[in-house]
C-alpha cells in the first residue's frame, strides 16, 4: 500500500499539517496503476475534475486541502474549480 509519506518523501511537503484520520482516509482512497515499464505509479479519483489524478507531491496536498474544503467546512464541490485557465492582455 503506498502511504502519503512515500508519495511526499522528496518533497518539502509535510504532512504533519494534516490530520490523522484526514490521512487515512485519503490513503485509502489511492489506486495504484503500472505504467508501460512496469513501474507502479499511484493515482486518486479527483472530487472536482471526476476523473483519476497521478498523485505527485503537489497534487497530494491539492487533494487533501479539497477534502478539508469539502468536507469539514462543507464548501460545494460546484463552486470549487482546478486548474483555471487565466488570459493576460485583450
Amino acid at each position: 500500500m503506498t502511504t502519503l509519506a512515500d508519495i511526499l518523501k522528496d518533497s518539502d511537503y509535510k504532512q504533519a499539517q494534516f490530520d490523522l484520520m484526514l490521512i487515512q482516509e485519503f490513503e485509502r482512497k489511492i489506486v495504484i496503476r503500472t505504467d508501460k515499464n512496469g513501474k507502479q505509479i499511484p493515482y486518486i479519483n479527483c472530487a472536482i475534475r471526476k476523473k483519476e489524478i497521478r498523485l505527485t507531491p503537489e497534487e497530494a496536498v491539492r487533494q487533501l486541502y479539497l477534502e478539508i474544503l469539502l468536507g469539514d467546512y462543507q464548501y460545494p464541490a460546484d463552486r470549487i474549480e482546478l486548474e483555471y485557465a487565466v488570459n493576460f492582455g485583450r
